[in-house]
C-alpha cells in the first residue's frame, strides 16, 4: 500500500505582477498535480499563497523540493508536513483554488502549526473554485 503524505504552507508570492504570477502557478500546477496524482488546494490573497497538498509521499517530498527554489515563491513555511492516514481530504481535486477578495488574508497563519493551521485552512474551503 502506498504511503500518503500532506504538506501545508504559507509563502509569500514574489515580484510586482502577484496575480498574473498565481494564475500562471495555479495552471502550472493543475496540469503537474494530474500528471503525479497530487491533489489539493491553494488560497491567494493577493499577495500571499497557503497551499494544502496530499500524495505519495515521495512525490510530495520532490514537490516541497521544488517549492523552495521556485523563484515565485518567497518565505516557504512549513505549516504542517506528516503522514496521511486514511483517504485523501481532496481526492478529486488537482488544485482547487480560492481567492480571498473579501479582505480577509493569510497572515493569521503565520502563527499556527500542526493541526491547528490545518483547522483553520479548512474553515476557508466553502468558497473553493474547484476546476474548470
Amino acid at each position: 500500500m502506498t504511503t500518503l503524505s500532506q504538506f501545508l504552507y504559507l509563502s509569500q508570492v514574489r515580484g510586482d505582477k502577484p496575480f498574473e504570477t498565481i494564475a500562471v502557478v495555479v495552471a502550472e500546477a493543475r496540469q503537474l498535480n494530474a500528471e503525479q496524482s497530487i491533489t489539493g488546494v491553494l488560497v491567494f490573497d493577493g499577495a500571499q499563497v497557503c497551499q494544502y497538498v496530499e500524495g505519495e509521499a515521495g512525490t510530495i517530498d520532490a514537490l516541497i523540493e521544488r517549492l523552495r527554489v521556485d523563484p515565485r515563491h518567497e518565505e516557504l513555511k512549513v505549516l504542517y508536513h506528516a503522514p496521511l492516514p486514511g483517504e485523501r481530504r481532496f481526492a478529486r481535486w488537482r488544485l482547487g483554488y480560492l481567492m480571498l477578495d473579501d479582505g480577509r488574508d493569510l497572515t493569521r497563519f503565520d502563527a499556527l502549526g500542526g493541526e491547528d493551521a490545518i483547522a483553520s485552512f479548512l474553515e476557508q474551503l466553502p468558497l473553493v473554485d474547484l476546476e474548470p
